[in-house]
């Protein structure tokens, strides 16, 4: 690559390919994903909502029983133990989810590395690039994951059934599973620490570009409980 091509991915990006094209690969900090960032912030907020409707209905609540020989003020009882109920149920939930969700969030600080072999990222690789197709934007709708506007890289035929033979936490840590379907087509890029999700996005299209063409012999494994590579 040469340095005008770097100068149009910006300095950031620039910097690690001039690393990548140095040493011939490149391992750099991961960060959550664009998608898992916007997903934290909102999980954030609705746990704010949520302790604020239990406040709220708690002291409904209490107001309603001091007052409670009052008709009017007697129907707080029920308004304040309404708001306690969903507030509780919306902690719930949002405490199953992040459970359910806690191996691949964990995973997503993992390093992530470039290099002929493919791509390895959230403790899982290296994805042979010939499994991988040019990353791109795209709208993911999901159920119990982490979806919506998504960058991802779309499977090739042969990746896209290398990945949904994995076993289960192997293929959830490539991508979510969109709704209404049972396999998972795309690899959900990682974030990198000190990018943003677009410089992100510039920085594997850059990598795919390079080494997209090269046949590099790779492992598949028969289980991914005993390997971690594809």
């Amino acid at each position: 690559m040469t340095t005008d091509d770097r100068r149009a991915v910006g300095p950031r990006v620039g910097r690690i390919l001039q690393q990548l094209e140095a040493a011939g690969g490149v391992s750099v900090p991961g960060a959550p994903a664009g998608a898992t960032a916007r997903w934290l912030r909102r999980r954030t907020a609705m746990y704010a909502a949520c302790v604020g409707a239990i406040t709220v209905g708690a002291v409904a609540l209490a107001t309603g029983l001091l007052l409670r020989d009052d008709g009017v003020w007697a129907l707080l009882i029920l308004f304040g133990a309404f708001l306690g109920f969903v507030g509780l149920a919306g902690v719930g939930g949002l405490a199953l989810a992040s459970r359910l969700l806690r191996g691949r969030l964990r995973a997503e600080r993992e390093p992530v590395s470039l290099d002929p072999r493919g791509v390895t990222l959230r403790g899982i690789g290296p994805i042979p690039w010939s499994h991988l197709l040019p990353p791109e934007r795209r709208q993911v709708r999901v159920k119990n994951d982490i979806g919506g506007r998504c960058t991802v890289m779309p499977l090739t035929p042969v990746g896209h059934a290398v990945v949904n033979r994995q076993a289960g936490w192997w293929a959830n840590r490539v991508g979510p599973k969109p709704y209404l379907r049972p396999d998972i087509p795309y690899l959900l890029l990682p974030g990198v620490e000190g990018l943003t999700e677009g410089e992100a996005l510039q920085l594997f299209a850059s990598a795919h570009q390079r080494f997209a063409s090269a046949v590099v012999p790779h492992h598949t494994p028969d289980d991914g409980r005993r390997s971690s590579g594809l």
